[in-house]
């Protein structure tokens, strides 16, 4: 991921990005969008987690700053999910439940680094979903493994039937 020069955390916290970037060690980071399976793959999952938010009693985020640390360190999953009641504040602290999905040009590195960055900052589940392999990834007390089904769960949100969403992503556009 690119960076660019050093910027004082009052700053980030004030100016708004399009698109938004990730602030770690000081640097502003990158974040790879906009791309069409990445872009409906979000869409897919916010309207199944919105569906069930009430009932559930939860709210879902998309491209929401949290802080990942007392170190200046904030990240933006591409969804994620806070259980109620919570305070509103301009930046979510430790949200419930974390997805990332996977660009084409995201760096491995990147994502291990942004993953290790929600696991120290509390984050009690993060699924990673790549919509172009078709394959999902959970952590699971700090370790990363790929579950026996395309089925995710969480306390809060219930069962995320991935093979619905992967079978939408097949859906011809013509």
């Amino acid at each position: 991921m690119a960076t660019s020069t050093a910027v004082p955390v009052e700053e980030y916290l004030r100016t708004t990005y399009d698109p938004d970037r990730e602030y770690v060690d000081g640097q502003l980071l990158e974040r790879h969008v906009g791309e069409h399976y990445h872009s409906l793959t979000q869409i897919l999952i916010g309207g199944e987690l919105q569906a069930r938010r009430r009932e559930r009693r939860f709210r879902a985020f998309t491209e929401q700053r949290i802080r990942v640390s007392d170190e200046p360190r904030y990240r933006i999953p591409d969804i994620c999910v806070k259980a109620l009641p919570y305070k509103v504040t301009p930046v979510l602290e430790r949200p419930d439940l974390a997805i990332e999905i996977v660009s084409p040009e995201d760096e491995p590195a990147d994502l291990l680094d942004k993953i290790a960055d929600y696991i120290a900052a509390g984050i009690p589940y993060i699924w990673v979903v790549d919509p172009y392999k078709r394959t999902l990834k959970e952590v699971v007390h700090g370790v990363i493994r790929r579950p026996a089904t395309t089925i995710l769960a969480t306390p809060l949100v219930g069962e995320v039937d991935f093979a619905v969403i992967f079978q939408e992503l097949d859906e011809p556009t013509e």
